[in-house]
């Protein structure tokens, strides 16, 4: 064998042993990776606190920390905005006993706004879970970097029977939003503190669903509306949509908690549902077809705020 054809294999191999281990570390770093997941899926399963790494891992863009002149030139931002990171608002919000106990970000729909896309977190304050309560308030937290979204609060239920969670809009006070101009500890707190009163509210008109019969043509006409809040196109109405969707599918019910007339649980077995796809619904080619989940935090959001406003009209 000549020398040049001894040195050609040599490199081969050695080649070939790189390649090995690149592929090696590559499945060790997926499997790092996929140890990390699982210990952060059971803690937000468990509604424990998360960590800054925790956020950070599944929810990179909370953790953005800054915002270049280029970056916001290339974003169409004002001169006037200021970026202020997810994650000091996070802490802040530590500060005043509220947790962040989950995470998400939406996917980019381009690859520039990849890294500034909107985002979610959900906090919870260990005050509010008394023994014997059957739920608990949630304040979850929108943002993105892209000039698109200011921060905005949201009330949030988290109902442990089904561990289902609610989005409450209220008529006194709703959303609450926070512009990128002149964030402070201060107007956070204010925000919170506003929330609180609200949430306090939202408990007690729980309390007076939870007194509230409705009768079969009532769940009927409830079914109705809640499934207008997905078909929104105009060609659906009320006097149409028992066509399209198995109303009775909207009303089942799984677990015997949700059972009855009562308005909350009625409230309760059309929410998980509409929003978990558990429905038949006629398709274009005039055959059932299962629905799907709501994936998008957003729309989820904006389902469960006017679903809510449609169960309080019944109080």
């Amino acid at each position: 064998m000549e020398k040049q054809d001894k040195k050609r294999i040599l490199q081969y191999n050695i080649k070939i042993k790189k390649r090995m281990t690149q592929e090696n570390l590559t499945n060790e770093e997926i499997l790092r990776q996929d140890r990390i997941r699982n210990t952060i899926d059971a803690k937000v399963e468990a509604h424990q606190a998360l960590t800054d790494s925790d956020i950070e891992f599944i929810c990179p863009v909370a953790f953005k920390e800054t915002l270049s002149k280029q970056e916001k030139a290339t974003l169409g931002l004002s001169k006037h905005y200021s970026f202020v990171p997810t994650s000091r608002v996070i802490n802040d919000l530590r500060t005043m006993g509220w947790n962040p106990v989950d995470a998400v970000q939406v996917k980019a729909r381009k690859k520039e706004t990849n890294g500034y896309q909107k985002h979610m977190i959900t906090f919870e304050n260990d005050s509010y879970k008394t023994e014997g309560a059957t739920e608990y308030p949630q304040l979850l937290l929108t943002n993105s970097h892209d000039g698109g979204n200011a921060f905005t609060l949201s009330a949030g239920i988290f109902r442990l029977v089904c561990s289902n969670g609610l989005v409450i809009k209220t008529e006194d006070y709703g959303t609450s939003r926070l512009v990128h101009k002149g964030y402070s500890f201060d107007s956070i707190q204010k925000l919170v503190n506003d929330f609180v009163a609200t949430i306090d509210e939202t408990l007690v008109k729980i309390t007076a669903m939870k007194e509230v019969e409705l009768n079969k043509e009532q769940q009927m006409e409830f079914a109705k509306l809640a499934a207008l809040l997905r078909f929104t196109e105009k060609s659906y109405n009320k006097d149409n949509i028992a066509d399209v969707v198995d109303l009775d599918d909207l009303l089942n019910h799984e677990r015997k908690e949700d059972k009855g007339d009562g308005l909350w649980e009625v409230y309760n077995r059309v929410q998980e549902s509409l929003v978990q796809g558990k429905f038949h619904y006629v398709g274009g080619n005039k055959k059932s077809r299962k629905a799907r989940p709501i994936k998008n935090f957003k729309q989820s959001i904006d389902v469960n705020k006017k679903l809510s406003e449609l169960a309080f009209a019944y109080v």
